[in-house]
């Protein structure tokens, strides 16, 4: 169970980087494939893109996660914080966050969402399981990708305790504030 919640203690950073860079060129071409199209840190939208697009999204909102939570760690840690650490398990730590997008594969959940995209939700309301289903599913996904997250950084930059757990949410803040103006392309 600690390998799960907290895989960084475990694996080696040549895993983090492999498994991290494929979820991250398959996550693109889904992406493209299913018209999805990343709008800030943990957020899609149905716009679409090209694969190239879609490629450089996912870059910019990791690279940019990386960078900042690097800089916190510089500053705010006593031990020596390395970039390509916090990058690779940051990478790797995206992997709840991309799985979760597999939920659109589903032709009643992009119906659904459609419609609340519409503004239609007196009739995507007749779908209360779909709703409830995204729900819980997102809702999962959702945590896991934050505690991995967390984890990642606190790992590669040996900050723990309540100054990791606040310069985690002040990073991921500016993180995800930052991404929605990069990603306005």
């Amino acid at each position: 169970m600690k390998k799960f919640i907290n895989p960084f203690k475990f694996i080696s950073l040549r895993t983090a980087w492999c498994w991290g860079i494929a979820t991250l060129i398959l996550c693109s071409i889904y992406c493209w494939q299913i018209g999805l199209r990343l709008t800030s840190l943990s957020q899609t939208n149905y716009l679409g893109d090209r694969l190239w697009a879609a490629t450089l999204r996912q870059v910019i909102v990791w690279v940019l996660l990386s960078v900042i939570l690097y800089l916190l760690g510089i500053v705010a840690s006593k031990s020596k914080v390395r970039f390509v650490d916090v990058a690779a398990f940051n990478l790797f730590a995206r992997l709840p966050f991309d799985l979760s997008m597999l939920i659109f594969a589903f032709p009643s959940v992009r119906s659904v969402m459609a419609l609340m995209v519409e503004g239609s939700f007196e009739t995507a309301m007749q779908y209360n399981s779909v709703i409830s289903a995204i729900s819980v599913v997102t809702a999962v996904m959702s945590i896991w990708y934050y505690v991995w997250t967390y984890n990642a950084f606190s790992v590669a930059t040996n900050l723990k305790g309540f100054k990791g757990i606040a310069l985690f949410i002040v990073g991921w803040l500016a993180a995800y504030i930052l991404s929605a103006y990069a990603l306005m392309f």
